[in-house]
């Protein structure tokens, strides 16, 4: 994981694209960094010629970058960047919470979460989440959270703003 951060070069030949994608990433985060550029921003940066055409993101979508986090911290800003971290922060400190707690569901979770986490370690190098079909792997916890919730409705309404789960009674014409 740390050689994926070596700009000195090492065994590895990406070094020096993920250095210029570091620089310039950096350098148009810093034209809008409370908000970001946008979703589908293109960062001005230099990228190496494709040995093949179409295979590197650089020709068939420009706004993919090998240090995703830094693309996202550029397309979003720090606001952005907070809210999704929060949401991942909130997945990991739930399932912690069921896995303490020593709920059945806790030993499947945890599994599913040392997994998740080193996904997103490696996610830091090599763009997976930019990938729709790899967006799983976040939703796989959220999947057991929820089933945990759904078990106690009193518990799933205890943490829901204003008790919207009691609000809502399906009736014989609604359903």
């Amino acid at each position: 994981m740390v050689a994926g951060f070596d700009f000195a070069g090492g065994n590895d030949p990406g070094a020096s694209d993920r250095h210029r994608q570091f620089n310039g990433l950096i350098q148009a985060w810093l034209q809008h960094p409370i908000l970001g550029a946008g979703h589908g921003a293109v960062a001005n940066v230099p990228r190496p010629p494709d040995v093949i055409a179409g295979i590197r993101s650089g020709n068939t979508v420009p706004w993919s970058y090998e240090l995703w986090y830094l693309g996202l911290l550029f397309q979003t800003g720090l606001v952005g960047f907070a809210l999704y971290t929060s949401g991942v922060v909130w997945i990991f400190w739930t399932g912690a919470r069921i896995v303490h707690a020593g709920h059945p569901l806790g030993l499947e979770l945890l599994p599913v979460l040392i997994g998740s986490l080193a996904f997103l370690i490696a996610n830091a190098t090599n763009p997976y989440l930019a990938k729709y079909d790899y967006l799983w792997i976040i939703f796989l916890p959220v999947a057991y959270i929820n089933l945990w919730l759904l078990e106690s409705p009193q518990r799933a309404a205890s943490r829901l703003p204003l008790r919207w789960s009691l609000s809502f009674r399906p009736t014989s014409s609604s359903v």
